[in-house]
């Protein structure tokens, strides 16, 4: 980063001694080289600091305007200015030229005067911000008793363009026709979902140019603008006060008399008979009702992850009319705006239940396949052509080592050269000896020890567990087996661990503990995923 030093003395008496102003430059460029700056330009002023306009502060303040430098090094801040109001200049002209200010002596934040000016500078903004907002929110206010909408500036509404002369909204013919078919294929459906995927199917583009999605188009059905009411300040956002909440504001309703409603401002695309019913159809009791379906305990959620995008699979629930589905899904299907969607299909939750629980006592039968795939994956780590290629280097360096010392008694020959060649053999053969011992003690740890015997008591003492388990122990049990899934449409990749130890609370039966509790997800009406075949499980 580019620097200036500046130092500042008060007397032509103290500027011909110099040692003043000397001082302060050889403190300024030490704390310079220090942080790994570099000095492009040393100022010495001598003038008062009650004066801004003097010719080393004009030099600084023109180099500053011109981007020299990103930092400005001064022994004090006094050595600046002794105005703090020259202060407040000072550093309003730093922070637009991007560069801050550094002192040898002190930070400027600690300073009595540093303090004043940040303080003062935040007090200022504080106070101009209200009055913006306040004179803003008059305006707008005014803007709406004029009969003009205020939020003129946005992306405007679906259905409408907007008239910057008049202030008003105008039809846009064929958005139109789109908004009085969601009216009327809800008020027929009673679906926000079929709705939606209607006019994707149709290749009608939403406001944005992107899909419908069901939100959408419940929110457009809430929207009385649509049968000719414009209303401002409607509603306003609050400060949550409740302890633990995750939001710390929200948006309530505004009463009555605080509502400004504009007429004529925006005309009516549907009828108030289609408008009424579909009210209605929003605020039946029995549609509301109908929420919260009965909750499932999904098993698994928290150990799979998507094979197509390595995203976290989470529970999902679907409950179209009377009939309840239960899926995994990876949490990347529904990604929102800006992120990567994943294409992973829904994953019947019975089916990759029951076909990992399965695989599991499949394995377990079987502990001579998993003792065998615990020798391929020590075999598999070590490299044993490396370990001979480290066996035959050091043999070589041995037998040179061999060589020179029975060189080294020959009368004529150099013993320092000897000498300073044997180090470099044996620094070289310590090293290698190292990775040889390095590796083969890897090898002898990877190398699994259990016989075949004691893994067959292990796996049939947690067969027994599983035989039978219910939704409790089966979430004790696929916690201390430690189980993990990839998981696609097609195909399941499980990895668990087995212990083997007697005393493990799985062997001896004594697994308790809390359980994990596993929620869902509720999907208003949403759409079946095609039903295809179960989905299978293979165990690694």
């Amino acid at each position: 980063m580019r620097a200036i030093v500046y130092s500042r003395v008060s007397t032509d008496g103290q500027e011909r001694d110099g040692s003043s102003l000397d001082t302060q430059e050889r403190a300024c460029l030490e704390l310079a080289h220090e942080r790994g700056w570099t000095v492009v330009r040393r100022i010495r002023d001598t003038a008062s600091g009650s004066l801004l306009d003097r010719a080393g502060m004009d030099e600084l303040r023109s180099a500053l305007s011109r981007g020299e430098a990103g930092v400005v090094v001064a022994y004090a801040v006094d050595r600046l200015s002794r105005n703090q109001n020259h202060i407040g200049v000072l550093f309003d002209e730093l922070e637009r030229a991007e560069a801050r200010l550094e002192l040898v002596t002190e930070r400027f934040e600690d300073t009595a005067v540093g303090r004043f000016i940040l303080a003062a500078r935040a007090f200022i903004a504080e106070v101009e911000r209200e009055k913006i907002a306040e004179r803003t929110m008059r305006g707008k206010e005014e803007r709406a008793r004029s009969g003009r909408i205020p939020q003129a500036t946005g992306r405007g509404c679906f259905g409408y363009t907007y008239d910057p002369q008049s202030g008003r909204r105008e039809i846009e013919p064929y958005q139109a026709a789109v908004v009085r078919r969601i009216f009327q294929r809800y008020a027929e459906t009673r679906s926000f979902s079929a709705v939606a995927s209607e006019l994707n199917d149709a290749g009608i583009p939403a406001f944005a140019g992107g899909r419908w999605y069901p939100i959408t188009i419940r929110r457009m059905l809430l929207n009385a603008a649509y049968v000719g009411r414009t209303v401002y300040r409607r509603t306003k956002r609050v400060r949550t006060r409740a302890a633990g909440a995750r939001r710390r504001s929200r948006v309530v309703e505004r009463p009555p008399q605080e509502q400004i409603e504009i007429p004529g401002a925006t005309p009516a695309i549907v009828d108030a008979v289609l408008w009424d019913r579909v009210q209605e159809l929003l605020a039946d009791p029995v549609r509301v009702s109908r929420r919260p379906v009965a909750r499932r305990r999904y098993v698994l959620r928290g150990r799979l992850r998507c094979g197509h995008c390595r995203g976290t699979m989470v529970g999902h629930t679907i409950s179209p009319g009377t009939r309840v589905y239960h899926y995994y899904r990876c949490r990347h299907v529904y990604a929102g705006r800006g992120q990567k969607k994943c294409m992973g299909r829904y994953v019947p939750a019975d089916a990759l239940e029951q076909g990992i629980w399965s695989e599991l006592l499949s394995v377990l039968s079987k502990p001579e396949l998993v003792l065998r795939e615990l020798h391929d994956e020590a075999r598999a780590q070590v490299d044993p052509a490396e370990i001979a290629r480290l066996e035959a280097r050091i043999a070589s360096l041995q037998k040179r080592e061999e060589k020179l010392v029975n060189l080294y008694s020959y009368e004529g020959v150099d013993g320092d050269i000897v000498r300073r060649e044997l180090e470099g053999l044996r620094r070289e053969r310590t090293t290698l000896t190292d990775e040889f011992e390095l590796l083969t003690c890897r090898a002898a740890a990877l190398e699994p020890a259990v016989d075949e015997a004691t893994l067959r008591t292990a796996c049939d003492a947690i067969a027994q567990r599983l035989d039978g388990a219910g939704p409790d122990d089966q979430v004790r049990v696929l916690e201390a087996l430690q189980i993990s899934a990839l998981v696609t449409r097609e195909e399941v990749t499980v990895e668990a661990m087995l212990p083997i130890a007697p005393s493990d609370p799985l062997l001896d039966g004594k697994i308790s503990g809390p359980l994990h509790e596993h929620g869902h997800d509720d999907v208003d009406e949403g759409v079946i995923p095609d039903r295809a075949e179960d989905a299978g499980a293979r165990g690694r």
